[in-house]
């Protein structure tokens, strides 16, 4: 069973924000070859106390606050004496070599744990980040502004010129992982009445405001696609990279790489997937996980 650790700015369920993080929680939750060691919050998608107080309300709707540890991290960039650092920066420490981190927002808990930990990094088995752009996105004339880098380029930098492997799926990635009107009907076909109804309640006024802003059915699941990375990493190509981006290319976002000689642990070696080789299988995976979910969320025992 995989040790994992996810790393989220959540804000499922707020009214015109991001709902992806929730998703990624609840295709853990249904993975019986994860143990989901602990939650660590940050900022990001809102104000930490938003990104904290949706993840607690998700621990309780599924009765999992004494099994899954949740912790507060940083709520702005250069904020490191968190609970959420020493959290991370310990337990890489007691378990070397055996815990995925997934960070799926800013990176300064991570950044932090380095500081108080100079081996935090070489502790870990793997890092995999949702994060950055390759080129600018755009729908239609707008231009979607980066956000988890440019929030914390220096927590940026240093994480993706760490001494570990590190996959990095970028936001043009991401694009090829849409839930749309199929997804949506399958959604609601689900068997799991329970965490059907628990889903569709959580994300549709998103679905809807998505809509109207991307100018197409419903919205980008970001934060999915490393979860499901950790699982199926073949249903993506492999793209060993040398990272070079600088503080100043990451105030914006911005993933410059070069070709890359040395193995996926050496500093600045990364994995840059490019796309979705299988996206029937990738959807497959996301909602088997979610059907698999044996916890009846708190009020949907009723659910038709």
């Amino acid at each position: 069973m995989k040790k994992v650790i996810l790393d989220c700015d959540n804000t499922i369920g707020l009214e015109k924000k991001e709902v992806a993080d929730g998703l990624a929680f609840l295709f853990l939750l249904g993975r019986e070859d994860i143990n989901l060691m602990a939650v660590t919050s940050v900022f990001g998608n809102g104000s930490l106390e938003d990104t904290y107080s949706i993840t607690e309300g998700m621990l309780n709707d599924f009765n999992l606050k004494d099994e899954i540890k949740h912790f507060k991290g940083a709520a702005e960039a250069g904020d490191h004496q968190t609970e959420a650092a020493e959290y991370l920066a310990q337990i890489a420490a007691e378990n070397k070599n055996e815990i995925t981190l997934i960070a799926i927002g800013p990176l300064t808990n991570l950044y932090a744990a380095w500081k108080i930990d100079n081996d935090f990094f070489k502790n870990l088995k793997e890092v995999i980040v949702m994060g950055g752009v390759t080129e600018l996105l755009q729908f239609g004339e707008d231009t979607i502004d980066e956000l988890n880098f440019s929030s914390d380029p220096e927590a940026a930098e240093k994480v993706l010129k760490a001494e570990v492997p590190v996959a990095l799926m970028s936001g043009n990635l991401c694009l090829a992982a849409r839930f749309g009107e199929k997804s949506w009907r399958r959604v609601n076909r689900s068997k799991n009445k329970a965490v059907r109804a628990y889903i569709t309640d959580k994300i549709k006024p998103w679905y809807e405001h998505s809509s109207e802003m991307i100018g197409l059915t419903g919205f980008y699941i970001w934060d999915v696609v490393a979860v499901v990375y950790m699982t199926a990493p073949e249903i993506f190509p492999y793209n060993k990279r040398k990272f070079v981006s600088s503080v100043e290319d990451l105030k914006i976002g911005q993933i410059k790489t070069e070709n890359a000689a040395g193995r996926l642990q050496d500093v600045e070696v990364i994995n840059l997937p490019s796309t979705i080789l299988d996206t029937k299988r990738f959807k497959d995976t996301i909602f088997s996980a979610w059907d698999k979910i044996e916890i009846i969320p708190e009020g949907y025992s009723d659910a038709e």
